[in-house]
């Protein structure tokens, strides 16, 4: 059977965390990508277990909303988790997203797991806009996965959750200083200070201006050059650009003299040492930049 679901598993005492997770990534059920399933569609008088299996026998991804009350929650225990590690064994990816502070790592089946967001911050502990930049990378994630948007391939093995050794061959390590230019007059200098393989983090300067900004991106195998977004940037790389990336910032480190829209994003395919893309606003392209590796 093909598994098209995400199966989100979550406390009731939740349920405002798993309608804002279902805000972020409505963009992808709207275009067929992702079939969200929680048991609130479940139909009173309905088997509740038969509707549970069924949904895990064809969902791809599940997805459980980490918190005190979850880890408290025997329904979830003695009746869910149980059922989605048996599917886990079959090729369906888990991905624990941490709501609040909780001991998490004290439960055997999370612990093997690598928790989202990045260093298992929990979501609750950041503000609303780091929230909103959170969700939206962990959706780029879950389309990365699926496989046909925004990127054909995330750096890391869709069936095992673990880096691919291909994938690690191909790429280096993205850490180090790049500089650049933006709209080729601005100079723009991304450092990043963390790669995990399939996620990185660091700060944007605008040394013009004495801005720095925090960035948070995500590493694809290679991008979708026949995807509308992607396609506008792909003109002029040549095909040696074999990954793609994508990052947002999420806030100022330091205000200087110009105002940051956080609203966008820039895309890039990239080598070892080179990066090329625009920022983007929505589906709009704005504008071009170019980076090197010092």
């Amino acid at each position: 059977m093909a598994r098209t679901k995400v199966f989100v598993s979550y406390s009731h005492e939740d349920r405002d965390w798993l309608n804002r997770l279902g805000q972020h990534l409505a963009v992808l059920e709207r275009q067929g990508l992702v079939d969200l399933w929680s048991d609130a569609r479940i139909e009173v008088g309905a088997s509740w277990e038969g509707e549970i299996e069924s949904a895990l026998s064809e969902a791809k991804v599940a997805v459980l909303l980490v918190s005190p009350a979850f880890l408290a929650s025997s329904f979830v225990w003695s009746k869910e988790m149980p059922r989605i590690i048996a599917h886990a064994d079959q090729g369906m990816d888990v991905l624990p997203l941490i709501l609040r502070p909780c001991a998490w790592r004290l439960e055997g089946a999370l612990a093997r797991l690598q928790a989202r967001p990045t260093d298992a911050r929990p979501l609750s502990l950041v503000s609303e806009s780091q929230v909103d930049s959170d969700l939206s990378a962990f959706a780029y994630e879950l389309a990365a996965k699926i496989g046909r948007s925004p990127a054909a391939a995330p750096y890391r093995d869709a069936s095992s959750g673990r880096s691919s050794k291909s994938a690690e061959r191909r790429r280096g390590d993205l850490t180090g200083e790049w500089t650049g230019y933006y709209n080729q007059a601005r100079p723009i200098r991304l450092w990043v200070h963390e790669d995990t393989m399939s996620s990185f983090r660091g700060t944007m300067e605008y040394p013009a201006e004495g801005t720095v900004t925090f960035v948070e991106g995500v590493v694809y195998e290679r991008g979708a050059r026949d995807d509308e977004l992607w396609a506008q940037i792909h003109s002029g790389t040549s095909e040696v650009h074999h990954i793609a990336v994508s990052f947002k910032e999420t806030g100022y480190q330091h205000k200087g003299r110009s105002a940051i829209s956080f609203d966008g994003e820039y895309r890039a395919f990239a080598t070892d040492n080179d990066m090329t893309g625009a920022w983007f606003a929505g589906h709009r392209l704005v504008g071009p930049f170019t980076l090197r590796r010092s």
